[in-house]
């Protein structure tokens, strides 16, 4: 696994790099949706970049847990606690009754759209936070042992 990520990290981060470059240099002083097609093509890209991202780390959790399996208890309280914050954005997301701009067709984004999108940029915030909060904590409990 150690030699699968040594040689595919560099490959990733160039074609990554490339497309910021082919983004950044080909896009219009005024941009238009006709001229767009740098920057779709940044957005799936890093779609796709996620979505291997997070399967690859189930299947990390999967085979850690295969491996060593009285770590379950943890494994299943982590689960739930994803998919709690998950339905909590959810919800909260829900009850907003705002609309969201789609500048390039002069109208609003339709309301699932706008449910989605607002989940998402919940979930990362708590995984935001949550990240700062455990990066603290370890700095602290190192500087104290």
């Amino acid at each position: 696994m150690g030699k699968l990520i040594k040689y595919l990290s560099p490959i990733l981060i160039a074609v990554s790099v490339a497309l910021v470059f082919w983004c950044v240099f080909t896009t219009p002083e005024v941009p238009t949706v006709e001229n767009a097609t740098a920057v779709s093509s940044l957005l799936m890209w890093g779609y796709a970049i996620a979505a291997v991202a997070i399967v690859i780390a189930v299947l990390a959790a999967i085979w850690d847990l295969i491996q060593k399996p009285e770590g379950i208890k943890g494994t299943l309280f982590a689960g739930v606690a994803i998919i709690a914050i998950i339905v909590g954005a959810y919800f909260i997301a829900n009850g907003h009754d705002y609309q969201i701009l789609d500048i390039g067709n002069q109208t609003n984004f339709e309301r699932g759209e706008t449910v989605i999108a607002d989940t998402s940029i919940l979930v990362a915030y708590v995984a935001g936070a949550g990240a700062i909060i455990s990066a603290i904590y370890s700095a602290i409990s190192d500087a104290l042992k």
